[in-house]
């Protein structure tokens, strides 16, 4: 998965991907696609635009047309069932939902030792459909793909009966959606510039705000900041060439965008946990 803006591409057949992942991991990234997650088993932490959740099992989320959006399983253990699917599947070729905004993406229990009847009624019918999907996929039923389609109209209605309409005040969702496409914007400019040498004032200066609030709003977004951020794609750019070429690893780390073998080298251990020639 990209970690800017990914531009799916699908197999033969409908544009729909259904993936049970144990321990997600992916940098902060956005789509036109939807993408809804059910979490099964243990904990991850889930961001969307600049809201951040720990969601637990039997907890949902869903991520709209343009979302920015990442997962973080940390130390903890996890498995989840993801859904994601092409807008037109659902008859909205511009980007879902249309109509109206929500108040958040998350769908958890406010009191998990005593959730409310409502709460339950939301996550198990939500739960019900995914699965039901998931297998759909699986199978070879006749009319399987008319099947799935109806209960992805179903999962998205369910999805806007159940989380809380958004604020209905125009100034406050423009404002929103300005951020969110400046973010956007600076997501690109990082996966196309990142073997540069970009400081934390390029960045600001490249969002139009003081360091100070940016580098808030960053980490706010993103999950990271600025430096681990650029520094995650850069190290992901070197694995790919060191586990494709027979180059010298300090030619890799220079063309990385590191200044030196030795800062590779940290580096690469503070975010992996070995040093990158175990790697071959």
């Amino acid at each position: 998965m990209r970690a800017f803006h990914e531009n799916r591409i699908y197999g033969s057949g409908l544009p729909l991907q259904i993936s049970r992942v144990r321990n997600m991991n992916f940098l902060a990234h956005w789509h036109h696609d939807l993408e809804f997650v059910y979490i099964s088993e243990g904990s991850l932490q889930v961001g969307i635009n600049s809201e951040t959740r720990t969601l637990k099992a039997g907890e949902f989320a869903f991520c709209g047309s343009g979302d920015i959006h990442y997962y973080d399983s940390g130390q903890s253990e996890s498995e989840i069932l993801i859904v994601v699917f092409n807008p037109r599947l659902i008859g909205s070729p511009a980007g879902w939902p249309e109509e109206r905004s929500v108040r958040t993406p998350f769908l958890v229990r406010s009191s998990p030792a005593m959730p409310s009847s409502f709460e339950e009624e939301a996550l198990c019918e939500l739960a019900a459909v995914m699965k039901r999907i998931e297998q759909e996929g699986e199978g070879s039923w006749e009319q399987s793909e008319t099947v799935m389609i109806g209960l992805l109209h179903m999962l998205c209605g369910l999805t806007l009966r159940y989380v809380p309409p958004g604020s209905s005040e125009r100034r406050g969702n423009a404002r929103s959606a300005a951020h969110l496409k400046m973010m956007q914007e600076l997501l690109d400019h990082l996966e196309r510039n990142s073997t540069m040498p970009l400081t934390l004032q390029d960045g600001a200066d490249h969002a139009r705000m003081s360091v100070f609030h940016f580098s808030r709003f960053f980490k706010n977004v993103t999950g990271m900041n600025y430096n681990t951020y650029l520094n995650e794609l850069r190290i992901r750019r070197a694995e790919e060439r060191i586990a494709a070429t027979n180059e010298r690893l300090i030619d890799i780390a220079l063309d990385c965008g590191f200044g030196n073998v030795r800062t590779f080298n940290r580096v690469f251990r503070q975010l992996r946990g070995y040093a990158p020639s175990e790697l071959r």
